[in-house]
């Protein structure tokens, strides 16, 4: 078409809205899979319903994705987005609600319903104009009406796909590959062809009337390295075969459950099992059980399993039994949001099981970070012989990142975990020997050894003991574990390199990417603001007190709740750890990621302040 105005940009951020069950989340897979091929980095975050089905066409039923596109390296969602393509008027002002739309987005809005009485169109149509955004509304060619007709009213998103990949200038080739690998051994020859040929009538719809289209440069300054496209899920459970971890135990929960997923296609043929056993608490026996005989298991979760799963996570830490478990939160209590992210479980996995439970809790970073985990939390369970704890979340879970492929290692013996991973989570390698509560203890099976199994409190030789001086002796030894991590830390790394300043931001887990680009931001200002994330969080590194008192302010950004009376889980152990006025500077449960620009505008506030 004519006049049609192309941005150059070096970034960019697109959604596709739909009802659920009509694949949505599909053709996000697709078009970031493309987009990979070609050259660029993405980032993606689904919108799921917490609901199973939700009625079509009604606010509970927004199904979507966000995908952010770039040149660049990218560590996170985003700010705002450019352009909203909505399947119909509903989802379009339900997502509107959320208040994610740069001033100058651009909306296409599909009339599909226009039989409809016009004022459900009107009112939506009038919302978007109001807010400054332009709009932009289509009806889907005739041709490809009547073939979604015939499909009985689905591939309605590959006519979307072809549009979006038109948009961003992905060449035809690139999204039918995808395509192809995606569906083509599924459909019958016949489908499938109908489902191509919706995909060219939506990039040529969007050639000939769409008046705008951006172009990204593929990636620059390549390190030379294979490249690969993962979900956070996917590298967890693929670095749970690369740990050497032989058995898997887990029920059905959202968001862990496509870990289960990912092992039951790959695992068989590294050897490993996986158990999806009746209920959460036999899902963490199994996996305890499997230890005490000699193999190397985990179990994985997210909150409401996380609390069936703790008596059995004391009975590991007094009985000496090495055990991983990987929670992936989402948002409570209870059932809360099952698919939305958040970062609440951290009180509950330090102290949730009752008593004095010492335990290793990680939070992952990022993508990276889950294959690498794994490796890292079998080392120091079977080391301290602890429940050791990799949380994840929501968002790391199901976003997908291009990144280098991860080095592969096999590894069979713990002991010889590689430098580079312990390296990479800040630790130095623990003593060759670590005290025991029993030290006399066989492991299970040694010929003529004896290994008596039991919650109940033990002296030296595994023998039941209540006396008081065996009892502080067995607190005192399970927290000197704990403690040989702690003085195993590195000093945690500083975003930007500044090592004081006026504030100083501090995160945890999935923060990172969000607070690292905050800071980079505020340092292209000549602002003093440094930033740092914690991959350990129990323990915390010795150094931070060091560290904080060459700040101003020490500030904490997380998804966990909080308000003037009550501290947000990691401000408040950072005020206890270090004695230092830490105050929370996001403390939100919206079910959204932390984005930069929230923490930019946050941190600015602080500025104002100081200087009225």
């Amino acid at each position: 078409m004519q006049n049609k105005t192309v941005n150059n940009v070096r970034v960019g951020r697109f959604e596709l809205l739909m009802d659920a069950g009509f694949g949505a989340q599909k053709a996000g897979d697709i078009l970031i899979r493309a987009f990979a091929r070609m050259g660029k980095y993405v980032f993606i975050e689904p919108t799921i319903p917490s609901e199973i089905s939700p009625p079509i066409r009604t606010r509970p039923a927004l199904s979507g994705v966000i995908i952010r596109v770039a040149e660049f390296d990218l560590a996170n969602i985003g700010n705002n987005t450019d352009v909203i393509l909505a399947s119909h008027e509903v989802v379009l002002d339900r997502r509107l609600d959320d208040e994610e739309h740069n001033p100058n987005c651009r909306v296409l809005l599909d009339m599909c319903d226009k039989d409809l009485p016009a004022a459900q169109y009107d009112k939506v149509l009038q919302r978007v104009k109001d807010s400054g955004l332009q709009i932009f509304p289509f009806e889907v060619l005739p041709e490809a009406q009547a073939i979604i007709k015939s499909l009985a009213g689905k591939a309605r998103n590959m006519y979307y796909i072809g549009m979006l990949a038109c948009i961003y200038n992905a060449p035809e080739e690139f999204v039918i590959n995808e395509i192809q690998l995606t569906f083509g051994a599924k459909l019958k020859e016949e489908v499938f062809k109908k489902n191509i040929d919706l995909f060219h009538l939506g990039y040529q719809y969007a050639r000939d009337n769409v008046p705008f289209a951006y172009e990204i440069k593929n990636a620059s300054g390549k390190n030379g390295h294979e490249k690969i496209l993962i979900d956070g899920n996917s590298a967890l459970a693929m670095g749970v075969v690369d740990a050497g971890i032989k058995l898997v135990s887990g029920y059905p929960i959202t968001p862990a459950t496509s870990i289960l997923h990912t092992l039951a296609k790959v695992f068989p043929s590294f050897g490993g099992i996986v158990h999806q056993a009746e209920d959460e608490i036999s899902a963490v026996g199994t996996a305890i059980g499997a230890y005490y005989a000699g193999v190397p298991a985990m179990t994985c979760t997210s909150g409401p399993g996380l609390s069936l799963k703790q008596e059995f996570i004391g009975y590991a830490t007094a009985a000496e039994i090495p055990l991983v478990i990987i929670d992936v939160q989402r948002s409570g209590p209870s059932t809360g949001m099952p698919t939305k992210t958040e970062q609440s479980d951290l009180l509950s996995v330090i102290y949730g099981s009752h008593g004095d439970s010492a335990k290793v809790v990680l939070g992952v970073y990022d993508i990276i970070d889950c294959f690498y985990a794994p490796q890292l939390a079998r080392y120091l369970a079977e080391k301290l012989r602890l429940p050791v704890f990799i949380m994840s979340d929501f968002q790391t879970a199901n976003s997908y990142k291009v990144l280098d492929k991860p080095q592969i290692f096999a590894m069979e013996d713990s002991n010889n975990i590689p430098d580079f991973i312990l390296e990479h989570f800040g630790l130095e390698r623990l003593p060759d020997q670590i005290e025991m509560v029993r030290t006399e203890q066989a492991t299970a099976g040694t010929p003529g050894g004896m290994r008596r199994i039991t919650g109940l409190n033990t002296d030296q030789t595994g023998t039941v003991n209540y006396f008081s001086k065996a009892s502080q002796r067995s607190h005192a030894v399970r927290n000197e574990k704990v403690h040989c991590v702690q003085r195993a830390l590195k000093k945690p790394e500083l975003f930007g390199g500044r090592e004081e300043g006026d504030v100083l931001i501090v995160g945890w887990g999935s923060a990172k990417g969000a607070v690292e680009e905050a800071v980079s931001y505020f340092q292209n200002q000549g602002l003093a603001v440094s930033g740092m994330c914690l991959r350990f969080v129990n323990p915390l590194p010795l150094t931070l007190k060091e560290i904080f008192s060459k700040f101003k302010k020490v500030v904490t950004v997380e998804l966990a709740y909080g308000d003037l009376l009550k501290r947000p889980p990691l401000a408040m152990l950072l005020r206890d750890h270090t004695l230092v006025d830490v105050q929370p500077l996001i403390c939100r449960v919206t079910g959204r990621p932390m984005t930069p620009r929230t923490i930019e505008t946050k941190v600015k506030e602080l500025f104002h302040a100081a200087a009225a």
